[in-house]
């Protein structure tokens, strides 16, 4: 017998969340980034990839995806839906994110761990009081933005990433996913479905604007 689909609606479903993913120009990780979008987009979020440079991103296996907007331009659009004009035409920038998520690998240390606009995102969307989070090696994005000083984390344990968040006072948990406030960390892929559920919980909990 044919089973029928499921009618139960997802926990974001027709609440108008966005949640932007922000991926390394090159070298993400696709386990972090394919296994969060899925679950975001299974429980309702409108969700946008992000990126440094409009281009198809290389992910650490070969994986490709291309990004829906660039990171500058969630900048501009922190207060509110606008529409940028340029060479390529008018676009709508969504700008009001109830999620930022940074997607690691590789290429988070290189791109991401010392961009200014990344930061002033970051610093931005959680004095505005929504989520923050963060996956693996891009943890340290979050000790860039002095959003993680004496605090304790789920992050990658490596020679890099370590000493970043030391330098904030941060510490490694046990656990594979921390939830401080609106802060919230995982320490590698294979917890990603964890984090991402933790993450549509206090989604679900910010204002809309």
């Amino acid at each position: 017998m044919e089973l029928k689909e499921s009618k139960i609606m997802g926990r974001l479903e027709g609440k108008k969340k966005n949640i932007l993913m922000i991926i390394p120009k090159d070298y993400y990780d696709e386990q972090q980034l394919e296994i969060t979008r899925e679950i975001f987009q299974k429980e309702g979020a409108h969700v946008r990839i992000a990126s440094g440079k409009f281009k198809e991103a290389v992910g650490d296996k070969g994986g490709r995806v291309m990004p829906d907007v660039l990171l500058v331009d969630s900048i501009e659009g922190i207060v509110g839906d606008s529409y940028v004009t340029d060479g390529k035409g008018t676009r709508q920038i969504i700008g009001v994110y109830h999620g930022t998520v940074v997607i690691g690998g590789k290429g988070a240390r290189k791109y991401l761990w010392k961009d200014d606009l990344l930061r002033i995102l970051l610093i931005d969307r959680y004095k505005n009081h929504m989520v923050v989070a963060a996956l693996g090696n891009a943890v340290p994005c979050l000790a860039e933005a002095q959003l993680i000083d004496n605090m304790e984390v789920a992050a990658a344990e490596d020679k890099y990433t370590k000493p970043e968040l030391d330098r904030v006072g941060a510490m490694i948990a046990e656990e594979k996913v921390t939830v401080n406030d609106r802060i919230i960390t995982a320490a590698c892929a294979e917890a990603a479905e964890e984090f991402a559920y933790a993450v549509i919980e206090q989604v679900e909990k910010t204002n809309l604007k």
